[in-house]
């Protein structure tokens, strides 16, 4: 192995990890603000649309989490290039991007067009609960077309290290949803009262609002006017497929994740409609944490690959480790402020005093994990920038289908422990993800992936 990073191993946090890792945990963080924000409103309007929102956005969070993958695959292969010093293949590997998330995001949007959807009915057996649920999720669609564009964008940008983009359109996506959630939610100034709807009206119109805010730095780009991307010679099947062999095992990795998720809502909605409503906030909160988490993970995953595509086998390392120092300061902070307000927080949410005693134990137990959750979810991300995306995903299926699913059922129903036992599978999944991702990063066979 060669090469090695210019800062001493024993500093603590690089400052190239936070340089980078900044912009995008304060992006990240008005995600969260996002999700924290619908709750709130949202959960003004009772326990059903509490619970229909929360089931609609894990949904929605299926599908761009899935497609977003695309965005990944571009990230590894610019970053790549940009550490290799050849900017041309970089942005050539944009347009190639963008040649498949274009189609993939219209045909997406066309599921908004279809009145009824049969996953819904599927996942949630209360009659007004699941009417509000479709409702929400067929409006999210709309904006998967204006998404999936952005995740092109994005995954270029974070592989050369320009991560203040993504900042930028987090905020104002963020900061128009949250005025336009007052004004369709509850029909302020002549706007009409939408409820549940409105916060799904609210969040994608901001989203086409903050696509067009991407489009228009891009034009602006330098890099991109000496290295434009839009050129017919840039266009190579073979980039294009190994965008999508890159892409296909974290779309696994996060389909499998996420519709094991909600089957776990599937689950607690087995408990009851409080329990759901409960788990809604649960979700919320521990966005607070997790968004920023991926946000230091995606700058660490820039950092591998960049270091990888130089030869600088030590930086790799040396970056990947001081990215988990970051996250798990910051998320361990955020797992004590879980345990030390548990109540407090929970209130911010609803007033209705039995959702609140639903979701004390769970919000105690995922505030204990939070270190675990960092090491986790950061280790994963930089193995995604190394390209060691397969192995990521069969570890994801392995735990979360194989041991978490069938512990959460075990505890929240056949034990009879509900949510309490549900959520605490949910923290012993994070232990052993953590200690599976420690292993692999600790070993070298990520070390010579091709990209």
């Amino acid at each position: 192995m060669n090469g090695s990073p210019r800062h001493p191993l024993h500093n603590f946090i690089p400052g190239t990890v936070f340089k980078l890792a900044y912009p995008v945990m304060l992006g990240m963080m008005s995600q969260v603000l996002l999700n924290v924000v619908d709750a709130i409103m949202v959960g003004q309007l009772g326990a059903a649309a509490l619970a229909a929102a929360g089931v609609g956005s894990m949904v929605y969070m299926v599908v761009v989490l899935t497609f977003e993958s695309l965005g990944t695959g571009t990230q590894i292969i610019v970053s790549r290039r940009w550490g290799e010093k050849n900017r041309g293949a970089a942005s050539g590997a944009l347009l190639n991007s963008l040649i498949l998330t274009i189609p993939v995001g219209l045909l997406l949007t066309s599921l908004a067009l279809y009145e009824t959807l049969p996953f819904i009915d599927f996942l949630v057996k209360d009659p007004e609960v699941r009417g509000l649920t479709t409702n929400y999720v067929r409006i999210r669609f709309l904006c998967l077309c204006f998404f999936m564009v952005v995740s092109s964008f994005l995954g270029y940008f974070d592989g050369v290290g320009k991560t203040m983009l993504r900042m930028g359109y987090m905020i104002i996506v963020v900061s128009l949803n949250v005025v336009l959630n007052y004004l369709l939610i509850f029909g302020k100034f002549g706007f009409p009262r939408l409820g549940v709807s409105g916060a799904a009206l609210a969040t994608s119109i901001s989203v086409a609002i903050g696509s067009f805010y991407v489009l228009f730095r891009v034009l602006k780009d330098d890099t991109l006017r000496h290295h434009p991307f839009f050129c017919k010679a840039h266009i190579h099947l073979e980039i294009i497929k190994k965008i999508v062999l890159f892409a296909l095992p974290k779309g696994g990795r996060m389909f499998f994740t996420f519709t094991s998720f909600l089957l776990f809502i599937k689950i607690i909605g087995m408990v009851g409609v409080k329990d759901l409503a409960a788990s809604n906030i649960l979700l919320a909160i521990l966005s607070f944490s997790l968004m920023p988490g991926w946000g230091i993970g995606i700058a660490g995953a820039t950092l591998v690959g960049q270091s990888l595509g130089g030869q600088k086998y030590l930086a790799a390392r040396h970056y990947g480790w001081a990215s988990v120092r970051f996250g798990v300061l910051f998320m361990g902070l955020s797992g004590a402020c879980f345990i030390i307000f548990a109540r407090p927080i929970l209130a911010l949410f609803t007033p209705d005093q039995a959702v609140i005693n639903v979701g004390f134990v769970p919000l105690i137990i995922l505030g204990s994990v939070q270190v675990f959750d960092a090491i986790g979810i950061i280790l994963a991300a930089c193995l995604d920038g190394a390209g060691a995306t397969h192995w990521v995903m069969k570890a994801d299926i392995v735990i979360h289908w194989i041991l978490l699913l069938p512990l959460a059922y075990l505890l929240a129903v056949v034990l009879n422990w509900g949510s309490a036992g549900a959520w605490a599978s949910i923290g012993v999944g994070m232990i052993l993800y953590a200690m599976v991702m420690v292993r692999k990063f600790r070993g070298d066979s990520w070390l010579n992936i091709a990209a």
